[in-house]
């Protein structure tokens, strides 16, 4: 563990290392997840079910508690050198009521998910100072897709002895050119959202903020960045980078793009703006470590990492 500018990184993986896997929010696919768990164990991990990770109680993988006691569980057992989340879907702000932010400082670990994991993200590096991994999760992702890239940059990134990654995204576009540096916040932008007025909310000045979302029309996208702006989240950022934005779509032909909408929204900005970048609910997905320093420079399509997160 290091702790350098007040940031927590947590000890890098090993081979033969055992990771914990939970479910923090949503209801498990059990066949997805025994999928997942197959792509964890040819990275040469040993992967340690939380005791509920395949409970339901209604729309939750069990209650706020027992999904809490699985997290701190896996934080507070020193067999346990790192944590992977099943999936997301919806559930992880009930349960930072019954986390305790100092044993998981003296406990730091890796942590990874996204989605709805983003608040969790966010209660772990504003009120842990944990660097943490917006990444693929064990069912909701490697069980859903090969992922054959993402697969190779997760262990790149978390077996790593701390060095940092060059990542290109040909598929990207450049909404605004433009360099930038900055640690790197954000997540989905629902969650994002959802933080606003919470003693969890979104820091993102002089931050490289991520942005993604899944389902979304665009009038709603358009709104919730609207809500952002509205909070001043826009005012200091250094720049932003979207997702693919799976399946959001116009609710009239007559809507255009998407690209349209970010194009009249962020007019009025002067930071580089990429889109369409592998960090969210595509059939690939980058691992980025929240709260590592990252320069952007959106005319070559590239995130260039200055640490892995690890140590």
């Amino acid at each position: 563990m290091s702790n350098r500018k007040g940031r927590i990184r947590p000890a890098r993986l090993q081979p033969g290392d055992k990771v914990g896997v939970i479910s923090p929010a949503g209801v498990v696919d059990r066949d997805m997840l025994e999928k997942g768990l197959r792509v964890l164990e040819k990275m040469g991990l040993e992967p340690v079910l939380g005791r509920h990770v395949l409970s339901r109680h209604r729309f939750v993988a069990g209650t706020d508690r027992e999904r809490a006691e699985d997290l701190m569980g896996m934080f507070a057992d020193p067999s346990i050198r790192g944590i992977v989340c099943a999936r997301g879907g919806y559930g992880s702000n009930r349960i930072i009521p019954h986390l305790d932010a100092k044993v998981i400082r003296r406990n730091p670990k890796i942590f990874v998910g996204a989605s709805d994991i983003t608040f969790l993200h966010l209660y772990l590096n504003l009120k842990c100072s944990l660097v943490t991994f917006h990444g693929p999760m064990v069912a909701g992702s490697f069980g859903r897709n090969p992922m054959r890239q993402s697969q190779r940059q997760f262990a790149r990134m978390l077996f790593s002895e701390g060095g940092g990654q060059s990542l290109q995204a040909p598929k990207a576009r450049v909404l605004k050119p433009g360099h930038a540096k900055g640690e790197l916040a954000g997540g989905c932008l629902t969650l994002l959202c959802r933080s606003l007025g919470t003693p969890f909310e979104l820091q993102p000045r002089n931050k490289i903020l991520l942005i993604e979302d899944v389902n979304e029309p665009f009038y709603r996208i358009d709104g919730m960045l609207w809500q952002l702006k509205m909070a001043g989240k826009f005012e200091g950022v250094r720049g932003i980078v979207f997702g693919e934005m799976v399946n959001c779509r116009p609710s009239h032909k007559r809507e255009g793009k998407l690209d349209d909408v970010f194009k009249e929204f962020f007019e009025e900005y002067s930071f580089p703006i990429l889109v369409n970048c592998p960090i969210g609910h595509g059939r690939e997905m980058w691992t980025l470590p929240l709260g590592e320093t990252a320069v952007l420079d959106a005319e070559s399509k590239l995130l260039n990492l200055m640490g892995s997160g690890v140590v």
